[in-house]
């Protein structure tokens, strides 16, 4: 009983991080990483605005009565990650300074009315008890944030041959990169080898099992 539960916990939190994941998978966030996460400062400071964005929206909208409509229920569920926005700037602008919130721009409002808050809260997030419920939604937001300091990290490399303050030279710089167009190109190829990766996972997984009810088979048949 107890491994079923854990299965089932690692299964909430690899949903949004693998299966589910919102950028590569889903690609209901591609543009605010594409145009924002230019460098690792960038990345950082969406992946944290974002952070707080749908832990407050989430976390509030779960707690709203069922027994109002559905369509008013969706309609506070957008006013609720609205207003996430406001706590989420401030701790941008108090941490990364006002010139960020310049260069986040409207991408944070962007990620705050995505169906991550305004579908999956009714459809997941509220079906669960709290605890299984944040760690669910954990899923989702390390999901984002790996892939946001990914590309971040990667652009910041090929452009300005650092992490953020550390330098790394490769020998070679690919400015291009660091255009829209080319954060848009970097996601698609990244998007690709992760879905190619993950069904290979999947048809592995598909042949272990069917290998094992093989041998089964057998093993009845003697």
């Amino acid at each position: 009983m107890e491994r079923t539960e854990n299965n089932n916990n690692s299964n909430r939190l690899s949903d949004g991080l693998i299966r589910q994941n919102i950028v590569l998978m889903s690609g209901i966030a591609i543009a605010p990483v594409a145009v924002v996460a230019t460098n690792f400062m960038n990345a950082l400071a969406l992946t944290s605005g974002f952070t707080v964005i749908a832990f407050l929206s989430v976390f509030a909208c779960y707690f709203i009565p069922r027994k109002l409509s559905y369509t008013i229920r969706v309609i506070i569920y957008a006013l609720i990650a609205g207003a996430s926005v406001i706590p989420a700037y401030l701790m941008v602008g108090y941490f990364y300074g006002g010139e960020m919130l310049e260069t986040l721009g409207v991408y944070l409002p962007i990620l705050a009315v995505n169906p991550l808050i305004l579908t999956k809260t009714e459809t997941r997030f509220r079906l669960r008890k709290p605890h299984l419920m944040l760690l669910e939604l954990s899923g989702y937001v390390t999901g984002f944030n790996v892939i946001c300091m990914g590309v971040g990290i990667i652009r910041d490399i090929l452009t300005n041959r650092q992490i953020g303050s550390l330098p790394v030279d490769l020998g070679f710089e690919i400015p291009a990169v660091n255009a829209t167009f080319g954060g848009l190109i970097m996601v698609g190829i990244l998007g690709g080898i992760f879905r190619w990766q993950y069904n290979q996972a999947k048809l592995r997984k598909i042949a272990k099992l069917e290998k094992e009810i093989e041998m089964q088979k057998l093993l009845e048949n003697l």
